[in-house]
């Protein structure tokens, strides 16, 4: 696989500039030459062969050769997540972005323990864009902004087929059958260590989600995270 850069402003002809961590990666960290080819993409579907054609000091000109437009993978799926201490979260981040979750939501929570600053966000929103470098993924995961477990209720139960990881919940095995004749985007929830108070529980199991439980050992959040991404999109 050719050496690949991230443009939001990427074209399908005609001459790009590539600015930034990015240029400097290309030009500085690879020393890229006039001439090499590289694989350009916009994060949202768009993918580019391109020639460097000119290094400046801050940035570098190229030159489409090729364009595709990839659609979205057909499978679709929302994590909504209390936020793990530590850069676990990263980890979560990268390896939801490699597994092809659609979407991200970061969960407050009468447990939670981490509320994650808009600076804090910022920086997993690189970490989506490395893992797609990484992977081959050319559209963006979305992270969302922080939303509280009654907000999110109200949000996003009504519109999707949401499964909340609890202990006393359903097997997957059993919710198999339900999930096929759905027609709803899939969403699943976990919550902080310490899991969701019972009261959060029944205020989602009133609005229509379902509670599945992923075996018999307690998972980590961002286990539980990766072990559902894995089962459903793999």
């Amino acid at each position: 696989m050719s050496h690949r850069f991230y443009c939001p402003q990427l074209v399908e002809a005609g001459s790009v500039i590539l600015t930034d961590s990015e240029a400097h990666h290309l030009a500085h960290v690879l020393r890229s030459q006039t001439g090499d080819i590289v694989e350009l993409f916009d994060g949202n579907g768009l993918v580019a062969t391109c020639r460097v054609a000119t290094i400046r000091k801050r940035d570098v000109e190229l030159e489409v050769q090729a364009a595709r437009r990839d659609q979205p993978l057909q499978k679709r799926m929302t994590i909504a997540t209390a936020v793990p201490k530590g850069d676990r979260f990263d980890w979560l981040i990268e390896k939801a972005t490699e597994l092809g979750v659609s979407r991200l939501i970061p969960l407050t929570t009468s447990r939670s323990v981490v509320d994650p600053r808009t600076s804090k966000l910022d920086k997993l929103r690189q970490t989506v864009v490395a893992a797609c470098k990484q992977s081959g993924r050319n559209h963006l995961m979305e992270i969302g902004s922080v939303t509280s477990w009654p907000d999110f209720i109200r949000q996003f139960v009504p519109d999707h087929t949401v499964l909340i990881a609890h202990p006393q919940g359903e097997s997957l095995e059993s919710i198999g059958p339900v999930l096929a004749n759905q027609e709803k985007p899939l969403l699943v929830a976990i919550g902080p260590e310490g899991g969701f108070s019972d009261v959060e529980i029944q205020l989602a199991l009133r609005a229509g989600a379902k509670a599945i439980q992923l075996g018999r050992q307690i998972l980590r959040i961002e286990t539980a995270a990766i072990g559902l991404a894995a089962r459903f999109l793999l």
